[in-house]
């Protein structure tokens, strides 16, 4: 395809000097027949066609190195763009051009190259994650089920078996319920499921939604919540809250207190949860919002490593801010910040 490109080309070169040179001569020509008919001597004569011919040579080669010097980058960014169809993202261009126009136009198409690289990287970890995450619990229940049907099995062992059925069910229930919120976010608007509801009544709504969890570590709560009429999207943000206290609650130890905060400012309000459990060190904070990473791997058959990525998600959506600060044996503080509208 480049050959014919460029065959086309220089097609188009040799029609545009073939034209210039027909202008010429024929303008020659008339200068010609002008000059004899006044009677030119043939010196004079010879010395303008030498410079006609001259000038038309110029302008030719003029003619000819400017359509190259137009036409180059763009057959470069052609044949760029058939590998990023193919998809190849990792590929740059570059063009010794000195037009700024042609500059701003590779610059464009290298951040658009690698911005599509990263996004297909970012999918390719995500699906590789996910059916890790699915064939982890498949796998347990397919087994479990296996040993079911051993007609000899005591009832002991039966009901034990039943039970770690049961569980990799709910982690699968979790993980499929959290991609396809992931999924919601990414793929749909939500500009028109805004609504004004009370902020504080929410998150009470979460704590009632996980007492299975707390109860069971006969885990506590120090709650202060302001009253706050709050517009957003309610569905979602009470995903978040649920993930981020329950969070709390998975890193909590036996008997162990929660704080809870709602503070309404002027033009934002503040939420943190602050537990007292194992804490974290520095290099797994800058890495708990990232898809399925779990910086303990003594709990990581707790979750599903999208609950933190999935409220700082929607946070975000919100124009909001989630920062954590934690040390390791000391707990942590998770602060949501959420502009008022």
């Amino acid at each position: 395809m480049k050959k014919k490109l460029s065959l086309r080309l220089r097609a188009y070169y040799l029609l545009i000097v073939f034209a210039i040179l027909l202008f010429s001569c024929g303008s020659a020509t008339a200068v010609f027949l002008l000059l004899d008919y006044y009677g030119v001597s043939s010196t004079a004569l010879n010395w303008v066609v030498a410079l006609l011919v001259l000038s038309l040579l110029c302008v030719g080669l003029f003619s000819l190195f400017v359509g190259r010097r137009i036409s180059a980058p763009m057959i470069t960014l052609s044949e760029a763009s058939r590998e990023i169809a193919k998809g190849n993202y990792n590929i740059t261009v570059s063009d010794p051009s000195k037009l700024e126009e042609v500059k701003t136009t590779f610059r464009n198409f290298n951040a658009m190259a690698q911005t599509l690289n990263s996004i297909a990287a970012i999918g390719n970890d995500f699906v590789a994650n996910v059916s890790h995450e699915f064939k982890t619990p498949l796998t347990a229940i397919d087994g479990y089920a296996t040993l079911l049907q051993e007609a000899s099995l005591p009832e002991e062992e039966r009901l034990e078996y039943l039970d770690k059925i049961l569980y990799n069910t709910r982690r699968l229930s979790d993980l499929v319920g959290n991609i396809l919120i992931l999924s919601k976010i990414e793929n749909q608007s939500i500009a028109d499921q805004c609504s004004e509801f009370r902020l504080d009544e929410q998150i009470r709504q979460a704590l009632v939604n996980l007492e299975p969890l707390w109860s069971a570590k006969n885990i506590s709560f120090n709650v202060r919540l302001d009253s706050v009429s709050y517009r957003g999207c309610e569905s979602l943000l009470l995903h978040a809250w649920m993930n981020i206290i329950g969070n709390a609650v998975k890193f909590s130890e036996e008997g162990q207190e929660i704080d809870i905060r709602l503070l309404r400012q002027t033009e934002c309000v503040v939420i943190t949860v602050k537990d007292r459990g194992c804490g974290m060190s520095p290099a797994v904070q800058e890495r708990i919002f990232e898809k399925f990473f779990q910086g303990d791997p003594s709990r990581k058959s707790l979750g599903n490593g999208l609950g933190l990525p999935l409220a700082k998600r929607i946070v975000e959506i919100e124009d909001g801010l989630i920062e954590v600060d934690s040390a390791p044996n000391a707990g942590a503080t998770f602060r949501i910040i959420l502009p008022t509208k």
